[in-house]
């Protein structure tokens, strides 16, 4: 049932893409008021549309098509490798290393071929970091995910940092990176079609050992195959192939991941032709998509190919996900050598750490004589910061380990449910059409962009076919929409742009102490809440078809555990903003000291997220004063290298 459909599919998109250019062809050929000018001036005006025709129209067709059929092949190729259906270019770090190049070269006042050489080197340093880091576990799956989406992370937040300061600076950035194909010749062509071309020979050349990795890595090598080379090889084509597609054509975000996903209504398909159907897709989105921006343009709407990629595709690819097939995914947990045991003496020692820091976080200031220390704060300007963030955290971290035992994805967190991004869709979308608007008017908006994330997850949740890869997938489709309409409202030069890039950092700046003490409530009943799901998530640990043997009802667990971190992520989103990072560390520094049992997992993940925050809050606040860092921002700085730490010294240990 599902191939006919794949079929009707791709003749649609044919049609559409034939459509377009027709129409956008047309309007080069015969431009409109020709018939109101002088047969002199009609002339200049055609040999005008001639010259865009033949230098810019063409030019990016042809760019498009490359770029598309190179991400969507790039991203085919990080599913394969990886073995998640979640991973595209942009998790293994790609993409943000070459938008914190491009910043860079950008600030250092380079030109376009500095910046585009900058960009490049950007993605090749992250991808090597990824390689050395993850050498020491032999290229597992999971390093190789955690270690990218970590680096990734970190890109993003020192992008961020200079953003917030060096808004006007980087406005141009800003279009550029929400994929803007225009063209003036045909040269960024010419250097994406040999790469393009040299990557998927490689490709063909090597099918047979890629096709291997769609089995486990034990039995590819127990087959005589090398699991490692095979993926060390594969990733660095990724990163050759993303890289310089990035570097030429700008940062064009889903592509990666949708093009794979519409495959996936192609039951049993041998390798060749999976790659070569995902190499169409890719390159017939990105075309259609660039054709509706040049109309959207010629009616006086500036949206980029990127922009509409991500916004038109949203319900398109929600209803794939919700008719394709999904293999179960791999195990992919950390192997645990060792078990760590909480009695009364490591409880009460924690809790007093937990006071120990967050009295810290609020006594310690900085004013012109230095740093001091003060419980005193008449003002209440430090102690609302630090219980929000705090709060914050333990939310998240709560949300996280749920996520990811519910899902065995260790790329799971709070932010992709989609829920938090669709908060600061709401508010960006406020701000976007009542610039005005500010304050208190901020929580209905994101509280109402929340509410229908909330309800398309819930939908997928309640759905008959009910898979934590589908549930998963839809959350990435609803982040990828909130990041393009966070991408027009930044590129339109917004006199505003700065407070909602402050916003969307994690800004503790301004908490109340109502808000603070509304954090502190919701940890407080969330915690208890969580621990009353203890058995299901213990049992889920086993595999889904061990826990549905011993009496677990999969569908009503699933749902009811996925809308319980939603709603905590929506919490979080609304007192701090849509935080990125702490549901994903918190869970893993658990996971890597081996807690196994829920019951001691998830008071040690709240505390851990806390503490994470605050300790991220109050650096914020002190590092570069008079001036503050986001305490989302910061959190990333310091938790990077935190985990990555852990990661290394695990491996040591063990």
């Amino acid at each position: 049932m599902r191939k006919p459909v794949g079929i009707l599919l791709i003749f649609l998109l044919c049609l559409s893409a034939a459509g377009l250019l027709l129409t956008n062809t047309l309007h080069y050929i015969h431009p409109a008021g020709m018939t109101q000018l002088t047969p002199a001036a009609a002339a200049d005006l055609l040999l005008q549309q001639h010259l865009l025709f033949q230098y810019s129209f063409l030019p990016r067709i042809a760019v498009a098509l490359l770029a598309g059929a190179a991400l969507g092949l790039a991203g085919w190729l990080c599913q394969l490798l990886l073995k998640n259906p979640l991973a595209e270019p942009a998790t293994l770090g790609i993409a943000s290393g070459a938008q914190l190049g491009l910043t860079l070269a950008t600030l250092l006042g380079g030109g376009v071929l500095a910046g585009q050489g900058f960009s490049l080197a950007g993605a090749t340093v992250s991808m090597l970091i990824i390689f050395a880091l993850s050498r020491q576990r032999q290229l597992s799956t999971l390093t190789l995910l955690l270690t990218g989406l970590l680096i990734g992370l970190f890109c993003s937040a020192l992008q961020n940092g200079l953003t917030l300061f060096r808004h006007e600076q980087l406005q141009d950035l800003f279009i550029w990176s929400s994929g803007n194909l225009a063209q003036n010749d045909w040269s960024v062509a010419r250097r994406l079609a040999p790469v393009l071309v040299l990557t998927t020979l490689v490709a063909l050349l090597f099918s047979r050992a890629l096709n291997l990795l769609r089995l486990s890595d034990t039995l590819v090598d127990s087959l005589g195959g090398s699991s490692q080379k095979i993926r060390l090889g594969g990733l660095a084509l990724v990163t050759l192939l993303s890289g310089w597609t990035v570097s030429q054509a700008g940062i064009i975000g889903f592509i990666g991941l949708f093009a794979p996903q519409i495959c996936r209504l192609y039951p049993h398909q041998r390798f060749i032709s999976h790659m070569l159907r995902v190499m169409l897709f890719g390159a017939l989105i990105l075309l259609i998509c660039d054709q509706l921006s040049i109309l959207a343009e010629s009616a006086g709407y500036q949206f980029t190919a990127g922009n509409i990629t991500a916004i038109g595709g949203i319900p398109l690819m929600l209803w794939i996900i919700a008719r394709a097939r999904f293999v179960t995914a791999p195990d992919l947990q950390t192997p645990i050598r060792r078990t760590l045991s909480m009695n009364g003496k490591k409880v009460t020692l924690l809790v007093l750490l937990m006071v120990g820091v967050a009295l810290f976080c609020f006594a310690v200031q900085r004013n012109a004589s230095g740093l001091t220390f003060s419980l005193q704060d008449p003002l209440a300007f430090r102690w609302p910061r630090a219980l929000v963030a705090g709060s914050c955290g333990g939310l998240l971290a709560i949300a996280g380990v749920i996520l990811q035992r519910l899902t065995a994805n260790p790329l799971a967190s709070p932010e992709v449910l989609g829920v938090n991004s669709g908060a600061a869709c709401g508010v960006v979308l406020m701000l976007l059409f009542f610039p005005a608007s500010a304050g208190i008017a901020m929580f209905p908006a994101a509280l109402a962009g929340a509410l229908l994330s909330l309800g398309i997850i819930i939908c997928f949740a309640l759905g008959r076919q009910t898979s934590s890869s589908r549930i998963l997938l839809a959350g990435t489709a609803l982040s990828a929409l909130s990041a393009a309409v966070i991408s027009i409202l930044l590129a339109s030069g917004a006199p505003n742009a700065s407070q909602i890039i402050s916003w969307l950092s994690g800004s503790s700046w301004g908490a109340m102490p109502q808000m603070a003490l509304t954090g502190l409530l919701l940890l407080v009943v969330a915690l208890p809440v969580a621990l009353l799901f203890s058995r299901w998530l213990t049992l889920l640990t086993l595999g889904r078809e061990v826990a549905s043997s011993l009496g677990i009802a999969l569908q009503p667990v699933t749902a009811v555990l996925l809308i319980f971190c939603a709603v905590l992520s929506a919490c979080a989103t609304l007192l701090l903003g849509p935080m990125s990072f702490i549901g994903l560390l918190a869970p893993r520094m658990v996971s890597q000291t081996g807690l196994r049992s829920m019951t001691v997992a998830l008071p040690v993940a709240a505390v851990t997220g806390a503490v994470l925050m605050m300790v991220a809050d109050t650096l914020g606040r002190l590092v570069i004063f008079p001036f503050q860092i986001p305490a989302g921002i910061m959190a990333v700085l310091l938790g990077t290298p935190l985990f990555i730490g852990l990661l290394c010294g695990r491996k040591r240990n063990g």
